[in-house]
């Protein structure tokens, strides 16, 4: 985000109608943050001058536009649920015109910079989506979204796009592409059985859960993870948010990929359940990791791929063909489940 994104007038009223006091001369510092595709990101640092002096204030300021502006119908749904215990604190969200929001968020100070090298944090995750998915399991007011017509879509785009790219380029393709033309097939009565399946249910789900969408904290002495940028929360099935986490992180972290079944049942004995990893729990497990990887994850790398196949740019190509590949399993995992 520049400094010319970020309305400072605006930011600086807002602090001012917060915490009563007034910006000091040295102003407010801006930092841009790493965002998504549809939002712009910032810290912002002021320095208030009050009656009881001078003090330093920070928060994370977020331009959300396009179809990512839902997000800033779910803090707002968020701050008046369950929900707000596992997301930062919406401090304030001003409209600035027609699908673009700025909202203002709790600040998140992380307790590590990247603490998924121990499994023990790994677990907290799946014990910190366990709660949420327990305590939403009767729905909550979200903004509608018609996701099962937009997975369905971008699972079609994405196949288009597989069967376009020059074989060579990806080459875990030639071996994947009859299962993603299948899976792709079925994906409507895969989602059917993963949302009917039992005991799991329905619950409110996060929608993105990856390593750069969740910090750890500590607060009160004790650490817990926080889940970041809820743009694509909804109804649907907890195992989408369970999977997406697992087969996020073991891409990075051989240990978690090796526990992956340990942690698994960790998360159904968080919810209360048994432990007992199931042929119907597996089958129904890598349809929701398929889904999401059809949902844009898959695309975006072979789309990576394809632009990155140009002349000078050997390592990024490596890079998008290693995450494609990585989804692509996914997609065979989910394709022989099916059959």
């Amino acid at each position: 985000m520049t400094r010319d994104a970020l309305d400072r007038a605006a930011v600086t009223a807002f602090l001012v109608a917060r915490h009563g006091d007034a910006v000091c001369d040295s102003g407010i510092e801006i930092r841009p943050l790493p965002g998504g595709l549809c939002s712009e990101v910032a810290l912002v640092t002021a320095r208030l001058r009050g009656a009881a002096g001078a003090r330093r204030v920070t928060l994370v300021a977020k331009l959300v536009h396009g179809t990512a502006a839902r997000e800033a119908a779910v803090y707002r749904r968020l701050s008046r649920s369950v929900g707000r215990r596992f997301s930062p604190e919406l401090l304030g969200a001003e409209r600035l015109g027609r699908g673009r929001w700025l909202l203002y968020l709790e600040r998140i100070e992380p307790a590590h910079a990247w603490p998924w090298a121990d499994s023990g944090h790994t677990a907290r995750v799946l014990d910190r989506l366990a709660r949420l998915h327990e305590e939403t399991a009767q729905g909550a007011a979200l903004p509608a979204w018609d996701y099962e017509a937009e997975n369905l879509a971008m699972a079609r785009d994405t196949l288009s796009l597989a069967e376009r790219l020059p074989r060579g380029e990806v080459p875990a393709l030639a071996r994947a592409l009859p299962a993603l033309r299948r899976v792709v097939s079925a994906l409507p009565a895969m989602r059917r059985q993963l949302l009917a399946f039992q005991p799991l249910g329905r619950a409110v789900i996060h929608g993105d859960v990856h390593p750069g969408n969740v910090m750890v904290r500590r607060r009160d002495g004790v650490v817990e993870p926080v889940l970041l940028d809820w743009a694509r929360a909804r109804m649907g099935s907890p195992l989408e948010d369970v999977s997406s986490w697992l087969q996020a992180v073991g891409y990075w972290e051989p240990e978690a990929r090796r526990r992956h079944d340990t942690l698994l049942a960790g998360y159904l004995l968080a919810r209360g359940l048994a432990p007992a990893l199931t042929r119907p729990l597996r089958d129904v497990y890598w349809f929701a990791a398929a889904s999401n990887a059809l949902a844009g994850a898959l695309g975006h790398h072979l789309a990576l791929a394809c632009r990155a196949s140009a002349p000078g740019a050997p390592g990024a190509l490596a890079a998008a063909a290693r995450n494609a590949a990585d989804w692509l399993r996914v997609i065979r995992r989910a394709d022989a489940c099916w059959r």
